[in-house]
């Protein structure tokens, strides 16, 4: 079989897979924690709220706020050796039979089909998107469950995105025939939505290629959408979706680019100006979900524009913690320590410094957030955290003594 007839057997049956639903049991390796936080109907604002000296944020109302710990995931493993094993059976099945013997006309009758049916299967990916962190913000689904959602629509995004490069070479491979760039961007900008850079890491976690490498997540979740968070070292990497900024079926306002302009990358300019104005913008990707990237020094912003309803449906965000700014500031002390913590805006990380109170030195402490312990604090007495969007408790140990106090949150956007 040469390697066109496997490229395309593996597509086949990628697109013939049916959409398999998440096991609700927890495994070993995703520890749940408690939520904290209550979920509203009323309707959050559409637009990212406005921030001063940092990026804008896509808001998504009123959330619950959880952490999980991400490790070695067996089921998701599994799950997804055992997707390979089926697309590498189908390889010896279909294509060999049936494209290779095909006319010309019939090959690009074939590839369009395939292409729509790649399209349908990612649309899935979104629908069942919105069903789990739907669930979870009702409490309907546990943590391990949105986890493993994020990871096996990872994983199945990687396997639609390999059968899409596969067809467009069979696309090459016709004569008078291709894809259209159009067709194509448009579906790799929407498997890109489950691509991301947090998808990715927490894959490698959870399949253990790098043994070392865990993270403990922020994941906040509301009826119109959801934020996962991480610290990635001294970078804050956040994704953000709003499932009512999604309108699939809706013509494109962005398709039309008259005297050298492109609405898409005006209207990312527009909602996102700081970005626009201190980074080095680029134009959109495609049609439907339209990708505009803005990256400078320390930040790095991608932003998924839906041509349907002209809002952000997706906001991907690297941040270094250090050009952050501070929002505010406020300090606590008790057993001759003190506690200071500092807030960056719209609810981003925040720093907890523990020094002693006389002296004013470091003091290594075990940072906590309602009793969940998320680090130890590092030589110069400082741990950034990832804070909830209501009040918590924010507590820090020491071998001397301990410093608790409470934290207004009530932060929504």
């Amino acid at each position: 079989m040469n390697s066109a007839t496997a490229a395309l057997l593996a597509l086949l049956l990628v697109c013939s897979l049916p959409a398999m639903t998440l096991v609700a049991a927890d495994s070993s390796g995703l520890a749940e924690f408690e939520s904290s936080g209550s979920v509203q109907d009323q309707s959050p604002q559409q637009t990212p709220v406005e921030v001063d000296g940092t990026t804008n944020r896509l808001p998504i109302g009123d959330a619950g706020t959880s952490y999980t710990h991400v490790g070695t995931d067996l089921g998701t493993v599994l799950a997804s050796s055992d997707d390979e094993l089926r697309i590498d059976h189908e390889q010896y099945v279909i294509a060999e039979r049936e494209f290779d013997t095909a006319s010309p006309d019939e090959q690009a009758a074939m590839i369009e089909d395939a292409h729509d049916r790649i399209e349908e299967r990612a649309l899935e990916l979104e629908e069942r998107e919105e069903e789990i962190i739907r669930g979870h913000a009702n409490g309907e689904r546990s943590d391990g469950e949105a986890v493993r959602m994020l990871l096996r629509n990872y994983n199945e995004a990687v396997a639609l995105q390999n059968a899409l490069d596969d067809l467009n070479q069979h696309a090459d491979m016709v004569p008078g025939y291709s894809l259209s760039n159009q067709q194509r961007d448009a579906t790799e900008a929407t498997l890109g939505f489950h691509r991301t850079p947090i998808r990715t890491n927490l894959a490698l976690a959870s399949e253990r290629v790098d043994p070392n490498t865990e993270y403990d997540i922020r994941l906040q979740t509301s009826q119109h959408g959801y934020r996962v968070s991480i610290l990635d070292g001294s970078t804050y990497v956040s994704e953000t979706t709003r499932f009512d900024n999604r309108e699939p079926h809706s013509s494109d306002q962005f398709a039309e680019i008259e005297d050298q302009t492109n609405p898409a990358f005006e209207r990312g300019q527009e909602l996102y100006p700081w970005a626009s104005d201190s980074g080095s913008p680029s134009y959109p990707l495609g049609s439907g979900p339209h990708l505009v990237r803005l990256v400078l020094d320390d930040h790095h912003l991608e932003i998924y524009l839906d041509g349907g309803s002209g809002e952000v449906h997706r906001e991907l965000q690297e941040l270094s913690v250090s050009s952050l700014p501070v929002d505010s500031s406020q300090s606590w002390t008790n057993d001759g320590l003190e506690m200071t913590l500092n807030e960056t805006p719209a609810n981003g990380p925040a720093e907890v410094v523990v020094t002693d109170e006389s002296t004013g030195d470091p003091v290594p402490a075990t940072i906590s957030i309602d009793d969940h312990e998320v680090g130890q604090t590092g030589v110069d007495g400082s741990r950034w955290i990832l804070p909830p969007d209501d009040n918590y408790e924010l507590i820090a140990e020491t071998d001397s003594g301990t410093v608790e106090a409470t934290v207004d949150g009530n932060w929504q956007y």
